[in-house]
């Protein structure tokens, strides 16, 4: 069991980094981390997990209600790369339902948690900070701008950016804020039944 994200940031993000092996990949994190923290804090099994656009389903972790998407988690691990189906649907188009709830993305230097509409806000300011003049407009192919994950979290206050740290006391810390901020925006038991 992997007990904090300093500890999975150490193991799978920095050492890969360094030649010593290639990193996992975002499913990994959500399958041997995320999925278990959820749990322990909600006790609800999501409905799909890393289900990479089949279903047109939207998140990296989702938990429907009455047969219908009801809440889901978008995942990124280094880099914030979004399909042209994502980011037209999830940074150009204004039609909320249809967009994850919840952005995680995992960097070197941590771990960031974002509403949906606080990270649109983040990766619309980190590009424009690179292009002014760029605006958000569909594209017909590839991918959205590509933004680092660490580049996002420089920009961001301590509340929704978990620093990693080697120090077991910060990162046990940081762990626990970190479940606070997600026990906050995750979906209870009674909200699904």
């Amino acid at each position: 069991m992997i007990a904090t994200y300093s500890e999975y940031i150490r193991r799978f993000v920095r050492k890969s980094g360094l030649g010593r092996k290639q990193c996992p990949g975002e499913h990994h994190f959500v399958s041997v981390f995320l999925v278990p923290l959820l749990y322990s804090i909600n006790r609800i099994i999501p409905d799909y997990v890393n289900p990479d656009g089949t279903k047109r389903l939207i998140g990296d972790v989702i938990y429907f209600k009455d047969g219908a998407h009801h809440f889901g988690i978008e995942v990124k691990l280094g880099t914030v790369r979004l399909t042209r189906e994502e980011f037209n649907s999830w940074i150009v188009d204004e039609v909320e339902n249809k967009r994850p709830d919840v952005f995680i993305g995992v960097g070197a230097s941590g771990l960031l948690v974002l509403t949906w509409k606080d990270f649109r806000e983040v990766y619309v300011r980190a590009v424009r900070a690179r292009e002014p003049s760029w605006e958000a407009k569909r594209i017909e192919s590839g991918y959205g701008p590509l933004k680092r994950v660490d580049v996002l979290c420089r920009s961001c206050v301590r509340n929704v950016f978990f620093e990693h740290s080697e120090d077991l006391s910060i990162s046990s810390s940081g762990q626990a804020r970190l479940v606070a901020a997600l026990s906050a925006l995750l979906p209870k038991a009674s909200t699904l039944e």
